[in-house]
């Protein structure tokens, strides 16, 4: 559900506005509003220059602390945050510290980097002349002193190029620069590369590099700190660097870690309440007032109204009034916060992954935490999967301590496991028909759904019908609430259309008189009548298509029964491959299909259950677009403070 909200104006002397904003932000009771665009008149509050300076030094402070510890392995995790009155934090002493670690923190970054880019660069080079070494295995040998004394120089060439008259044109153009005085080798390295060894006097050397210069041709240029070696020495030069990289690059990191971890303990609650003190100078320009008093305008929880006005009195002193503005829940700019019972908490981010609702509106939380579970039982429906999907839902919820997206998923998933058991009674199967083949018995407390297929069918449809007439019903009460004529209307006709229509078929099936079908054609066209006039001028053409689309939202459940036969005939297909094959090879084959198929349980259900629920469901009465309600002061989680350097001092009474 939403927590019913209310607009608050606090006004005080101008004086106590800082105290006042350092209670609110220790209260977090609310959700501060711009006090300048309210419908009555309040002027901005004069700019206070020290104020705007100290909000510019903290921010920079912030940003350096907040680079510095990121550098740390290790989640930081939700801590107890700070709560400090601006000028608590020695913004000084906290530069001084900056600037003593910042230059050593910049230094071992630089050579992080750097060994990262030679640990990226340095096997681009090596593969490359690794395959042009068998070209001349002789000269690829030989150190740098033996090539000197030879007088010999080499160049490793890649030719862009599958075509070997290139080379021969290279011959060519060489011999006519040099004469004979040379060797060139070649091979085709890879798809569209030639790869060439040309080895000539270092005599000719300038004339060599003129040639292939005005020729464009691409050298397999080395890094630097290797073109002096041979080809052979610079590939086990190479190797080796390569080899030590991951470890220098290992001591480099801890010697960043050493130097950072001493100041962490520090360094948290410092930032803690930096970002607090922050926070109570920026909520400053949402202040009005006038020379001698402000006023703060907010949200909070009704129910914490007496709270607000009981605290802020107690510490800031009763010149400090609250005073409840009227307003409207139905207001788009009223900030929501969904407050729902302990077993439908879970839901809540499913709600808000489609959108936050809007404030006055409804919250389907519960109604999500009641009907997609079992919906995702009817599609599993089979005791021994759910049995498995239960123990890796609790091993989640162990594994995913804190709060978060993970453990609500543990917990959705652990839920719809339980519904997945009930219903693998109901139509007993467990592993399939393995069950039924094991106990020699139809033991299901309902029907076996292989062979029970029109009252599946039915059973879908049933539920469907349901759900979505529910959704209609809420929508009806919704557009009531919101005086929304046409909405109402809407629903109401689709309501009409949709019993007519459940009626012909109840007549059709045998299961209601004869005498329902006057009845049931007057419900009929009494709703496409109201539906039509619902739309005006388009009513014509938009009222059938709203009943079509009705209609089909209902027969869309129909999935229930095709997932949960899909997943049920995959089972017995799994078995089946354990009888017919030899044992070891069709138990092997039917694990694995029983694992896919349990794979397949665990999320493909979730899915569609999730797209009944937004499509079908939420479509008749879901309104989005919230604004979630962020509390003043719950923004700045770190660890406990420690006693150096802050001072609570301050010149507020």
């Amino acid at each position: 559900m939403l927590v019913p909200m209310t607009k608050v104006c606090i006004v005080g002397p101008k004086r106590r506005l800082d105290r006042a904003l350092e209670e609110l932000h220790r209260l977090e009771l609310v959700h501060l509003k711009d006090a300048k665009e309210e419908p009555y008149s309040v002027s901005p509050l004069p700019e206070d220059e020290g104020r705007l300076g100290r909000a510019d030094e903290l921010r920079f402070l912030i940003a350096d602390l907040e680079a510095l510890l990121d550098l740390l392995p290790g989640p930081n995790g939700d801590r107890p945050k700070a709560d400090l009155v601006p000028g608590a934090v020695d913004a000084g002493y906290v530069l001084a510290r900056l600037d003593e670690v910042s230059p050593q923190v910049e230094e071992i970054e630089q050579r992080l980097e750097t060994l990262g880019d030679e640990q990226v660069v340095l096997p681009r080079y090596l593969e490359p002349l690794e395959n042009l070494l068998p070209l001349v295995p002789e000269l690829a040998r030989l150190e740098e002193h033996e090539l000197d004394l030879l007088r010999l120089d080499t160049v490793a060439l890649v030719l862009n190029t599958d075509d070997e008259s290139v080379v021969e044109t290279l011959r060519g153009e060489l011999a006519e620069r040099i004469g004979n005085r040379f060797e060139l080798v070649y091979e085709n390295i890879e798809d569209g590369a030639i790869g060439c060894v040309l080895v000539f006097s270092h005599d000719d050397t300038e004339a060599v590099h003129e040639l292939l210069g005005k020729e464009h041709v691409r050298h397999a240029a080395l890094p630097e700190g290797y073109e002096k070696h041979s080809l052979y020495g610079a590939v086990a030069t190479m190797k080796e660097r390569i080899r030590e990289l991951p470890a220098e690059i290992s001591r480099t990191r801890k010697e960043l870690y050493a130097l950072l971890r001493p100041h962490e303990e520090e360094w948290r609650p410092l930032l803690a309440g930096l970002r607090a003190e922050l926070e109570q100078l920026e909520a400053a320009a949402l202040v009005g007032g006038t020379h001698r008093a402000f006023v703060v305008s907010c949200w909070l929880p009704k129910a914490e109204l007496p709270s607000l006005r009981e605290e802020l009195e107690k510490r800031v002193g009763s010149e400090v009034v609250v005073e409840e503005m009227p307003s409207d829940p139905r207001d788009e700019e009223t900030p929501v916060l969904m407050h729902n019972p302990r077993v439908a908490r879970p839901f809540e981010f499913l709600v808000r992954f489609l959108d936050l609702p809007r404030s006055g509106t409804l919250d389907p939380t519960g109604l999500m935490a009641l009907f997609l579970p079992l919906m995702f039982g009817v599609m599993v429906g089979d005791v021994v999967y759910g049995a498995v999907l239960l123990a890796i839902s609790l091993w989640l919820k162990r594994r995913f301590a804190e709060p978060g997206v993970l453990r609500d998923l543990a917990s959705v998933l652990l839920i719809g496991s339980v519904w997945s058991i009930v219903f693998g009674f109901v139509f007993g199967e467990a592993l399939g028909n393995l069950g039924y083949q094991v106990l020699g018995f139809d033991w299901a407390l309902w029907v076996y759904r292989p062979n029970a297929l029109t009252p599946l069918l039915i059973f879908a449809l049933a539920l469907g019908a349901t759900h979505v007439v529910l959704g209609l019903l809420l929508g009806v009460w919704q557009g009531f609430k919101a005086r929304h004529r046409g909405e109402v209307l809407e629903k109401v006709g689709t309501l009409l259309v949709l019993a007519g229509l459940f009626a012909v078929a109840g007549l059709v099936a045998g299961f209601l008189p004869g005498g329902t079908l006057t009845p049931a054609v007057a419900a009929l066209i009494v709703g496409l009548v109201v539906v039509m006039g619902a739309h005006g001028r388009m009513g014509l053409l938009m009222g059938p298509l709203e009943l079509i689309g009705a209609v089909g939202n209902v027969l869309s459940y129909l999935r229930l029964a095709a997932v949960g036969l899909a997943s049920a005939y995959l089972a017995i297909v799994a078995n089946e491959f354990a009888v017919v094959a030899p044992l070891w090879i069709g138990v092997i084959i039917a694990a694995f299909f029983h694992a896919l198929n349990l794979a397949l349980a665990a999320f493909s259900p979730m899915i569609q259950a999730l797209r009944l629920h937004y499509v079908e469901f939420f479509s008749k009465f879901y309104a989005g677009g919230g604004h979630p309600f962020v509390p003043f002061g719950a923004r700045a989680p770190e660890p406990p403070a420690v006693e150096r350097p802050l001072t609570y001092e301050t010149n507020n009474p």
